[in-house]
């Protein structure tokens, strides 16, 4: 069994990853979990002279891998993201396109049932908003009702059946393809190699 553990930009992100540990999602990855999930509260944080104490703290877990998850916001591509962060040895980056919030919109089935109606979002990662003010403004004009803040509203998507699967399903959502892709990726992975 591969130990991965985790490393996320921020509380949405976290939210997350510890829904998929309760519900043993790796488990079909062969991945234990180790350690909590290290929450740097901020992309800000993210940043070379920080994230070597986050990566210390996580060491102390005795993973196997690292994987880093964090959004693309603004930087102009993945390559200056992961440039920014810098490398360490068992550090794997996984950049959400934009923002986390996109793979909510790229589950179909998730935002279908907020809106008692079928939806579905044709480019969850290349909305002309942000992709949590895309989800606000698609809740209000089909369902009626806004999103609450973004926490609120991950709690909510997680409550209602929130699927990384359904998510990674999405013919536009690659960077939650790459998330799936990377973890089958690290589980066939010997630590040693």
């Amino acid at each position: 069994m591969v130990k991965v553990a985790f490393l996320v930009e921020g509380d949405v992100e976290k939210m997350i990853i510890d829904d998929l540990k309760q519900k043993s999602w790796f488990d079909k990855f062969n991945m234990e979990i180790v350690g909590e999930t290290v929450n740097v509260r901020g992309g800000g944080n993210l940043c070379p002279k920080n994230i070597s104490v986050f990566i210390d703290q996580i060491r102390t877990f005795a993973p196997d891998f690292i994987i880093i998850l964090t959004d693309l916001e603004c930087d102009p591509c993945i390559s200056e993201t992961r440039n920014r962060l810098g490398s360490c040895d068992i550090c794997f980056l996984v950049v959400a396109k934009r923002t986390i919030e996109s793979w909510f919109l790229a589950d179909s089935l998730l935002i279908s049932g907020m809106c008692k109606k079928r939806v579905s979002v044709e480019f969850p990662e290349d909305t002309e908003q942000m992709p949590f003010d895309a989800l606000k403004s698609l809740l209000i004009e089909k369902a009626g009702t806004g999103p609450g803040n973004k926490v609120s509203f991950a709690r909510k998507a997680l409550r209602l059946g929130f699927s990384v699967d359904n998510a990674a399903g999405h013919p536009n959502c690659s960077s939650a393809k790459y998330f799936v892709r990377k973890l089958e990726v690290l589980a066939r992975r010997s630590p040693n190699s």
